[in-house]
Order: C-alpha cells, then sequence, then structure tokens
C-alpha cells in the first residue's frame, strides 16, 4: 500500500526541482520514534491521517508541528543504488556533501556517507536508529557523524527526516534537524534480496546480496529477526565520461576595476570554455617562463599583464613550447586545446566513486514478558572496505616540498637534461628581465646574479610536475563497526508508557596509503650529478655530504642510510623515472582511529487522562534523562607523522573524553478541539538541560509549538526551537598539524589591492609591501590546521511556519507548505586561509586577530625560496573558532494522493 510523496524545496533565491520519493503507510510504533507516516487508511472514508511527531508523547491521530518527510525502506532499492545515503541525498532538504559519489574530496573520508541537512554541516544533523544516538563512522572529518552505509538497507522500515532544532528533545547536534531510521520490529520469515548493475558505460557495476531471517515466538510476544547483508561497487572515473574526460568551465576573463558602479562595469568577468588545459603543471614536467609586461612575447590579458611560456617536457626529454588559445588573466591564466595538460582527466586521477565492499550482520530483537516489561536488544558488526583516491600523485611546483637548499628545483646543469633542452631553457631564462622562478622584479645586482648561475649551471629553476609515474596515493580503508542496545520498555496504567536503555557503540579504522612518497629521499634523489671518480650519474649528496641538509626529524642516523642509499631521479619527461628509483621513493603510510560511544537514557510519558482533561482532551507529557560518554582517538605513523611522507602530518590525537548528563520534559496542551473555527488547538513545549565536562558548561534547549485547525480540511503549524551543538572532540583537541589550502589571492598583490575593503591598499603598505608586489600563486598554501581547546557551544534559533491542506471531499490528498528559518550563532568552524587574508587587511587597521595568525617573509625572501612580503610556507594558523553565522531558509512543499483500485493502491 504505498502513496506518492512529491517533495519540492524553495530557496531564498531559487527554486529546487521537485524531486520525487514514496511513503509508506506504518502503525504507530510502541517505541518512542521520529516519524512521520503521511497516508490515509484506504478503507477509512474520512481520511484519517496518521503522524508520529518528533517526540516521546505519543499523539495518534494528530500531526507534526515540524514539516517531515518520510520514506519507506522497499523505496531503497527502487533506484538501484546500494547506498541508503544516496537515496536520500535525492530529497532537497539533504545536501549531497558526503555521498559515495562525492567522498573521495579529503583525505580518509573515501567510503563514507554522511547525512547533511539544509547544508548546515553533517555534523548539525542528527542521526537516530530506532529514536536513539548511534556512534559515529568516520574520525577525520568530525567525529560525530554516523555512516549511514553502515545502517541495514533491508531492516529498515522507513527513514524519517525532520526539519528544526530539535536539541530539547535529543539532545545536543540537532541544529539543522535530524534523521531518524525506523527498523522493522516484527519480521516473521525469509526475505533473500538480491541485485547488481552496471553502467552504460560498462562500468560502476555493484552487487547487493541480502537475507533476513525472522521468527514470531511464544504466542506472538516474541521476535527475532537476523539480516545479513553483502554489498559490493566498482571505482570509476571521469576518464570514462564523455562530459568529464575534458575540462569544460567558466574561466576569469577579467576583474572589476575600482570604482565601478554597483560592484560591476557591466561587462561579463567569466566566460565559458571547452578543454581546459592547465598553465601551472603538467605530468611529464612544465617550466613557466615569465614575460616582461612591456612585450609579451606569449600574450598579455585585457589587463595588458603578459602570459608566462610554457615549455612542456616529452617523454624523450625534449623541450616543446605548449601551444593553444590563452585565456583569463595573467600570469597563469589557461590554454584551451593545444598539447598541455588536462589535469589528470584523461587518466585515473577524477575519481568519481570509490571501491566499496560491506558486510553487515544484525539482530533485532525483543520479548514481552507482560505488556509493561519487554526487554528488547539491537545488535549489529558491520565491516566495510573503501578503496580509492582523492590526493592523487605527488606534485612539485617549486615551493611544494622544497627546503632551505631548494633541491626540489632542479639546477641547470642537471645530468639528465639533455643539452638542447639545457640550450633552450637557458636562452628561455636569460631573456627574462625578473625573477625566473617567481615573475617579481630583481635589482640590477640580482638580475647579473641570476644571469651568471643560468651561465655556470647552478641555477635552479622550478620544475611543475604532477608524478603520476610515482603512483596515485590510493587510500585502502578498513572501517569496522559495533553496535549494541539493551532495554525495557513497557505500557503501564492504560495510556503511560516508559523505557530504558543502555548504547554502545564503538568504531574502528584502519589506513593504509599506497603509492606515499618520501619527501626527504625525494629531495635527494632529484638533485643528481655526475661522480666525478666513475662518471655514473649518482645523488649529489653522495658527492658533497654538505648538500644533504638535516634530517626532517632530527635523526642524522635515518638521513645517512637515506644518503648511503640513494637513487637518482631523472625529472624530465613522462616515462623518466626508473624502478630502482621508484622502489626508493615509495612507502606505505598508515593510520588508525578509534571512537566509542555509551549513552545510559531513560524516559517516562504518558497524559493525564486519570485525573483531568482540557477541553482538547488529556495533557500529555514525557520526563527523562540521559548520560552519554564518548572518545575519539586518531594515530599515524611514525615516517609521517614526522613530516617524511607527502602526506598530512597529522599528530597522533587521543582526545579526553566527553561526557554529558541530561534532563528533558515535553508537554502537550490540546486546548480546544470540534468547536467552531477551532477543529484542534494545541501547544506544545519541551525543554532540556545539559551539563558538559567541556566550555559549554551547563546550557538550556527549548522548543515550542502551536497547531490549530479552522476547519476539518486545513491546519496550520508553527515551532520556534532553541537548538545547540557542543564543541566535539575534534573541535577542541586536535592537534595542530600540517594542512593545505587551495591557492589563495594575495590581498596584497597589486592585481588584488582595488578588490577590497578602502583601508586594504594603506594596510598592505604598512605590513610592509614592496611596491612592485604582485605575486600569484601557481599551487596550494601550506598551512597549519587544528582545533582549539577554548571552543564553547554553537546556538541555533529556528522558525518554521506552514500549513496543511487535507479536503475531505478527495480523501487522500494532502498538500503541505511550510517556511523554515535556522539561524546559528557563534560557528564553530576553520577559517579558511583566503579568510584570513582578506580579514587582515581588510579591517581598519592591522591591530586584529586575523594579521596575528599570518607571517611574511622578509626583504631577503623566505627559507624555501618565498619571494620578499610573500606569506611564508606552513605559518598560516588556520584553527577552529566560534566565528560568524549560518543561515539557512526556504520553503518546503509537500504533496501527497492516495487512492485504491481493485487492482491495489
Amino acid at each position: 500500500m504505498k502513496t506518492w510523496l512529491l517533495a519540492a524545496t524553495a530557496l531564498a533565491g531559487g527554486i529546487v526541482v521537485p524531486t520525487g520519493v514514496f511513503a509508506q503507510t506504518t502503525p504507530a510504533p510502541k517505541a518512542p520514534v521520529v516519524t512521520a507516516a503521511t497516508t490515509a487508511a484506504a478503507d477509512d472514508a474520512s481520511a484519517e491521517t496518521l503522524i508520529v511527531t518528533g517526540s516521546r508523547i505519543r499523539r495518534p491521530n494528530s500531526e507534526s508541528t515540524v514539516p517531515i518527510v518520510s520514506i519507506s525502506g522497499d523505496e531503497f532499492f527502487q533506484t538501484g543504488a546500494i547506498s541508503v545515503g544516496d537515496t536520500l541525498n535525492d530529497l532537497p532538504q539533504l545536501r549531497n556533501t558526503y555521498s559515495q559519489q562525492n567522498s573521495t574530496r579529503f583525505l580518509g573520508t573515501r567510503g563514507l556517507n554522511l547525512l547533511d541537512l539544509r547544508g548546515l554541516g553533517t555534523q548539525r544533523t542528527l542521526v537516530l536508529v530506532n529514536g536513539r544516538r548511534h556512534v559515529a563512522g568516520d574520525i577525520l572529518v568530525n567525529g560525530v557523524s554516523p555512516d549511514v552505509n553502515t545502517f541495514p538497507t533491508d531492516l529498515i522500515e522507513r527513514t524519517d527526516i525532520i526539519t528544526g532544532g530539535n536539541s530539547s528533545i535529543y539532545g545536543s547536534d540537532a541544529i539543522a534537524g535530524g534523521g531518524n531510521f525506523v527498523l522493522k520490529q516484527d519480521f516473521e520469515g525469509v526475505s533473500v534480496r538480491g541485485q547488481s548493475g552496471i553502467s552504460k558505460f560498462g562500468d560502476a557495476a555493484n552487487q547487493y546480496l541480502s537475507a533476513v531471517v525472522g521468527k514470531n515466538f511464544a504466542d506472538g510476544r516474541g521476535n527475532v529477526a537476523v539480516n545479513v547483508e553483502y554489498a559490493h561497487q566498482d571505482r570509476y572515473f571521469g576518464s570514462n565520461r564523455p562530459n568529464l574526460r575534458q575540462n569544460d568551465a567558466f574561466v576569469v576573463v577579467q576583474s572589476d576595476p575600482a570604482g565601478s558602479p554597483n560592484g560591476s562595469d557591466g561587462i561579463p568577468d567569466r566566460e565559458f570554455f571547452r578543454d581546459i588545459r592547465s598553465a601551472t603543471i603538467a605530468s611529464g614536467g612544465r617550466v613557466s617562463i615569465f614575460q616582461a609586461a612591456a612585450n609579451p612575447v606569449c600574450g598579455a590579458d585585457v589587463n595588458r599583464a603578459a602570459f608566462t611560456c610554457g615549455l612542456l617536457f616529452q617523454p624523450n626529454g625534449s623541450l616543446a613550447a605548449q601551444s593553444g588559445q590563452r585565456v583569463g588573466l595573467g600570469p597563469n591564466g589557461s590554454y584551451i586545446g593545444g598539447n598541455g595538460y588536462r589535469n589528470g582527466r584523461d587518466t585515473n586521477l577524477l575519481a568519481l566513486q570509490p571501491d566499496l565492499d560491506r558486510i553487515s550482520v544484525n539482530l533485532i530483537g525483543h520479548f514481552e514478558i507482560s505488556p509493561a516489561f519487554v526487554p528488547f536488544i539491537e545488535a549489529k558488526y558491520v565491516r566495510s572496505d573503501a578503496f580509492g583516491s582523492v590526493s592523487g600523485p605527488l606534485f612539485t611546483q617549486g615551493t611544494t616540498i622544497s627546503d632551505a637548499q631548494q633541491r626540489e628545483r632542479p639546477r641547470v646543469d642537471n645530468p639528465y637534461l639533455t643539452t638542447d633542452a639545457r640550450n633552450t631553457l637557458t636562452q628561455q631564462l636569460l631573456a627574462t628581465p625578473v625573477n625566473a622562478n617567481t615573475g617579481g622584479a630583481l635589482s640590477a645586482a640580482a638580475l647579473t646574479t641570476q644571469r651568471n648561475n643560468i651561465n655556470n649551471g647552478s641555477f635552479r629553476f622550478n620544475l611543475q610536475r604532477n608524478w603520476e609515474e610515482l603512483g596515485i596515493r590510493d587510500e585502502e580503508i578498513r572501517r569496522e563497526t559495533y553496535r549494541a542496545v539493551v532495554g525495557v520498555r513497557g505500557d503501564f496504567n492504560d495510556d503511560w508508557n516508559y523505557e530504558i536503555s543502555a548504547n554502545y557503540g564503538e568504531h574502528r579504522e584502519g589506513n593504509r596509503i599506497r603509492s606515499n612518497i618520501n619527501t626527504q629521499r625525494f629531495l635527494l634523489a632529484i638533485d643528481s650529478v655526475r661522480s666525478p671518480t666513475s662518471g655514473a650519474i649518482v645523488c649529489r649528496s653522495q658527492v658533497d655530504a654538505a648538500t644533504a641538509g638535516t634530517d626532517r626529524a632530527g635523526n642524522a642516523a635515518n638521513l645517512a642510510r637515506d644518503v648511503a642509499g640513494c637513487v637518482p631521479l631523472n625529472p624530465f619527461g613522462d616515462g623518466s623515472v626508473s624502478p630502482a628509483a621508484l622502489d626508493y621513493l615509495t612507502i606505505n603510510s598508515a593510520a588508525t582511529g578509534k571512537i566509542t560511544q555509551f549513552v545510559g537514557s531513560g524516559f517516562m510519558a504518558g497524559d493525564t487522562s486519570d485525573w483531568f482533561e482540557l477541553p482538547g482532551g488529556a495533557v500529555g507529557f514525557a520526563i527523562g534523562g540521559e548520560y552519554r560518554r564518548e572518545t575519539n582517538a586518531y594515530d599515524l605513523d611514525d615516517l609521517t607523522q614526522a613530516g617524511y611522507a607527502f602526506y598530512n602530518a597529522i599528530p597522533q590525537f587521543t582526545a579526553p573524553a566527553f561526557e554529558v548528563k541530561e534532563a528533558f520534559a515535553e508537554i502537550s496542551l490540546p486546548l480546544l478541539k470540534d468547536v467552531p473555527f477551532f477543529q484542534e488547538l494545541t501547544l506544545t513545549g519541551s525543554g532540556r538541560v545539559s551539563g558538559y565536562n567541556n566550555n559549554a558548561g551547563t546550557v538550556w534547549t527549548y522548543a515550542g509549538g502551536i497547531d490549530w485547525s479552522p476547519i476539518r480540511d486545513l491546519r496550520f503549524r508553527a515551532a520556534y526551537s532553541k537548538a545547540i551543538r557542543a564543541p566535539t572532540l575534534s573541535d577542541l583537541f586536535s592537534a595542530q598539524s600540517q594542512n593545505f589550502a587551495p591557492a589563495p589571492n594575495d590581498p596584497c598583490s597589486s592585481r588584488n589591492l582595488a578588490t577590497g575593503s578602502a583601508t586594504r591598499a594603506a594596510n598592505c603598505t604598512a605590513a610592509g609591501r614592496p611596491a612592485n608586489y604582485d605575486f600569484v600563486y601557481t599551487s596550494s598554501l601550506e598551512i597549519i590546521s587544528g582545533g582549539n581547546p577554548t571552543l564553547t557551544q554553537e546556538t541555533s534559533r529556528s522558525i518554521t511556519v506552514g500549513g496543511v491542506f487535507a479536503p475531505e471531499k478527495i480523501p487522500g490528498l494532502s498538500l503541505s507548505v511550510d517556511y523554515y528559518d535556522i539561524k546559528v550563532d557563534d560557528v564553530i568552524t576553520s577559517v579558511s586561509a583566503q579568510q584570513i587574508l582578506n580579514s587582515c587587511y581588510d579591517a581598519a587597521d592591522l591591530n586584529n586577530v586575523f594579521c596575528n595568525l599570518i607571517q611574511r617573509a622578509g626583504s631577503g625572501g623566505g627559507p624555501r625560496g618565498e619571494q620578499q612580503f610573500r606569506v611564508l610556507e606552513g605559518t598560516l594558523l588556520s584553527s577552529t573558532l566560534n566565528f560568524a553565522k549560518l543561515t539557512a531558509r526556504g520553503i518546503d512543499t509537500q504533496l501527497s494522493y492516495r487512492h485504491s483500485f481493485d487492482w491495489g493502491s
């Protein structure tokens, strides 16, 4: 018996196309859950709607004060997807932040499926199973979001998505609302299900096999069911998709000049191009030659800023000029077509989905000793293996992994450089009247020194290369989830009920990073020379010990071993890496993580029908308490932690336990019923007090709502809530560690001075900006990120106002329209490198918190070859802060119609 439920969301500023889902009729559950089975009884002429709200008070034959969308378990199989989250993410209420198609964006996240309601962040969406919390499924994202892939697909009765702050009902994290997965309680029989599919491109194959065995016993007073599932999906890549194997996108071709009316000069700043090729990197190696703006040999942008010239190393080691149409803004811009690099889109660098294997075993059961005493149990074990890449291979662009000796940059006299390539390169470099590596201006004396070094072969030049030959840094992650819930529930006194439960969950993960590169060995291997005795090409450090530098972790013995075993690396052209060099450079990094969660909770609910009733009926109430304790731990192998590997050097992380003690209460006041203009008038309220063992301390949350039906066909509803999210263990205690930010726009570069506040130029000058400074980042910026133990809780206030129209003359038809507005204050977030830079120089003066997070190079440059005034690599601090606000507002519309025919419904 199914109905169609069409869900659409109208966001502020635009309309989202409606998405079709289903809903299935269900009886009022005995356990308190967040549900909304929005259907009508087929044989009931009044088409009475049954809704159970996000509440612990049972309210059959009434309706929710906030919009809820419900999806039946069967619908997860109708899409062909094997992941629950991929189906849920089709709902407009959820953003596709972490799904199977979007789980390869960050380190350690492939294979995850985390729900993100209203786009407010996965950490602000509370996910429940049968109304109870579930242990988190990740360690590096936030350490609190459950992986919905671990939920037993064939045991799901339905999934309910509820909007609005629900912290007063279920505690922290329900800022945006929540999702509740309701499991089948009385399954009897044997069910076997299997499916397999493959894309029309011959890839992305998946298989799913499930068996459920259930049995009622003791005259139906008891039930036990066991579910075993296996799911597999193949990974696939953009290179097998005609629309993705090349880069088609908008390119910034001009910026509006300062003083333009309304911030625009009326000329489009972006144009759409097809087959965009990189102007900053190549798989075989690229050299950017900076040109004088007065005489740009390789073209100039609309502002007459010169583009760089590009030289590409060929497989035989020769150099060829990069071809194609130049577009964008100098000095980099882009190439359209030509012989340049497609950023790996025609190889396996654009991973659309990881390889995933999942095995799940679930047990659910209960036994009614008496209606007032029903012990129950839920238990599960899930193992998932995810394999795929997001990081890509090692890349070098001049300062990516460089040290004080700048060995990342090959010398002009490198013995692997062919005579013709050396001649071409030196001719181009000698013709450059600027810093050949950065394009910055040089004094006459410095320019003379640069030219002398080019002539004698000691000059080091930027080689921009994506080292696909060294292997793609694939992550092979095994996650294991254990969870058990035991408790007792029951009904007594006719209309009272209770539940007491203990809930323990544990998540373990191990991550093996394949084809990672030892960066210390890389710097030794790429700096090669001919042996003065044998004439063979060897590592320079084996001939001149002074060029070996210092060990990354201060271990002189380790550096000596690396020098002794050094294998020289040919950096020029695809196919240049020897097997011996690959073996010398490659290491397999490993990481482990663990999360534990214990929740002890209990509540009692009922009504006052035995004592008194209001004109609309008996007063409903619920009271209860909860204790929760969580731990997080993460450990990366010693080599990677010490900074040897081309992988974030994340320190070991073991946080103090997170604990919270809570008490809560709810009330439902039916003021009027079945009188003119007041077919129903009900007020609801809830409150919770929570005591945290961190800076959040003691906090209160509350919610109130009103339901008013002036006539039977029409009902209005409104709700207001205050919700909180306490800082997670990761927010508070993750150690300051290496990270990388996308290439920022330096606000103090000449091209950006007029794009900020009126004080930007003066602040940059006061900070020591050289008059001709116009640096442009060509690669990501190394930063430092981590937690902040001084964080306090986020606070949100949400309002939902709407109505439901269900005309009696058209039984089975229901239309609801609801406006929601969610505002979050003191948002816990990591301020991006770009925000820090802009906020520093756009302030009234330099005396602000953001400028204290930035370190710049002095007049002599930086230790890694950074030019004067540039932000020093590895110094900008981007940690978590209670910062600014988040807002989400829009309109939800749900339309459902259900009708019975002779052949079905």
